[in-house]
């Protein structure tokens, strides 16, 4: 790598600023496992889990679920982090929706965001996704975290 490719200190900085999001879609019942949705509806990267399994150290999960994660991302636009969601989950929404109408269960989409200081995503959807977000009839929230500025 020559000096020209590689990111200097500021680059590095700015990209350490940039706001982490994490886009995630969840289905969840207090009423059905749903380990099965697994191999149903065959989205690469889903997992499931039972309710009262632990997460992290001391969270108890209330339900069972099925969820997709994206990787996290830098990123000032949480639009963009729910497009690459939608398109993953769109070669597969008819079945899903299909199946949160059988089962009655709750869909929702979440973009986790943490911040450094005051550097702040832009909280804008397009029209286009929360269209999109309502043919899967799906919660829809960002959390934002802010970390302090080292």
């Amino acid at each position: 790598m020559n000096a020209m490719t590689q990111p200097t200190d500021i680059d590095l900085d700015l990209r350490h600023m940039t706001p982490s999001v994490r886009a995630s879609f969840r289905l969840t019942s207090e009423r059905h496992t749903l380990d099965h949705l697994l191999d149903e509806l065959g989205v690469a990267g889903a997992r499931c889990w039972q309710r009262g399994e632990t997460e992290g150290d001391t969270l108890q999960r209330r339900s069972h679920g099925w969820c997709v994660d994206l990787p996290e991302q830098r990123t000032y636009s949480l639009d963009d982090a729910l497009s690459q969601l939608l398109a993953v989950l769109a070669p597969h929404r008819d079945d899903i929706v299909a199946t949160i109408r059988s089962l009655e269960l709750d869909a929702h989409f979440g973009l986790h965001v943490q911040v450094a200081g005051d550097r702040v995503p832009a909280c804008y959807w397009s029209p286009v996704n929360i269209r999109t977000v309502a043919l899967y009839e799906a919660s829809l929230e960002a959390d934002i975290a802010v970390s302090p500025v080292a």
